[in-house]
Formats: C-alpha cells, sequence, structure tokens
C-alpha cells in the first residue's frame, strides 16, 4: 500500500490497521517497556500495594516529564518572531506523551486486581509484567502490517518488539 494510500480523505472513517502510524508511537512502545520496567524493580515488599503506588508515582513523574519536553521542543520549533502559543503548546505536548499514560493502563488494572483481592498478590504482578509483553507483540503485529509484508516479516517484528517486555521479566527473574 502506498503512502498516498494510507492518507485518508476528510471524514473518511479508516479501519483500524490501515490507522497504524496514529496507533503505534514510540511513547507507547517506550512507556510499556517502561512501566514494565518500573513495575519489575517496584516489587520489593510482596505487596501489590505498594507495587501500585510506586508504578502510579512514576509512571506519572515520566508522563508529566514528557510533556513538557514536548511542549517546550514545540515552542523551540517555531519560527523566530513568531509569538508563543501555550494552547498549541499544550495540545503537542499531550499528543506526544499521551501514549505513557495509555500504556500504563493494562498491567495497572492487573496490579489493582490484586489490590482488591479479586487476584492473588502474584498472579497479578506476573500477569502486569506479561501483559506488557501482549501489548508490545500486538503493537509490533500492527507496525509490520501492509498489503505488501509477509507474514513472517510481520512475526519477526511483532517477536523483536515482544522481545523488550520478555527482557524485562528476565531482569526481574534475574533481580530475586
Amino acid at each position: 500500500m502506498s503512502e498516498r494510500e494510507e492518507v485518508a480523505a476528510p471524514g473518511e472513517i479508516r479501519p483500524w490497521w490501515r490507522r497504524r502510524r496514529e496507533l503505534v508511537t514510540p511513547e507507547l512502545i517506550s512507556g510499556t517497556v517502561l512501566v514494565s520496567a518500573v513495575i519489575a524493580v517496584a516489587d520489593e515488599s510482596g505487596h501489590a500495594i505498594s507495587t501500585t503506588g510506586v508504578t502510579v508515582i512514576t509512571m506519572l513523574v515520566l508522563w508529566v516529564s514528557q510533556f513538557y519536553i514536548v511542549a517546550i521542543a514545540a515552542q523551540a520549533r517555531r519560527p523566530a518572531g513568531e509569538p508563543v502559543h501555550p494552547a498549541r503548546s499544550i495540545r503537542v505536548g499531550l499528543e506526544g506523551s499521551v501514549g505513557l499514560l495509555i500504556a500504563t493502563l493494562p498491567p495497572l488494572l492487573l496490579l489493582l486486581l490484586g489490590d482488591l483481592g479479586l487476584l492473588s498478590v502474584n498472579v497479578s504482578y506476573w500477569s502486569a509484567l506479561w501483559a506488557g509483553v501482549v501489548v508490545l507483540a500486538f503493537l509490533g503485529w500492527i507496525a509490520f502490517s501492509g498489503r505488501r509484508v509477509a507474514w513472517y516479516w510481520r512475526l519477526c517484528g511483532t517477536c523483536a518488539t515482544a522481545g523488550f517486555g520478555v527482557v524485562v521479566i528476565l531482569l526481574r527473574i534475574v533481580i530475586d
């Protein structure tokens, strides 16, 4: 599929697999790896609540810093003499950082199930780590989609992307 075919006409609804540039963002991929790494190293006490708290606080700090970095960079790229547009900077900052927040949701929901006693702490913890692998695999599959992409390249891309989540799990095993 050519790049021209991927651009939608105004008001056109495209299937999700044709929106891969919008779905697969660097922030979503790196956010998924980051939240998995935070969870992997946060579990020192064996209590899901402390892991959840550390994860929420850390990811919020990372999100705010990413938001600020993107917003400031948007200001730095404005032409000389153009006035500062705070609303534009905020919009660009949100667009360039929302992936970090989205990446936090699946593992955080699993940790919360452990906090609420609906899953054992151990099951919620390992499920949260493996959720990162699943999300990364899904993002890899989408990223390598397209008309002329052979299935084995999609599979390679999926495995390579999911491999970052597996590395985090191996890190956790080594830490123990």
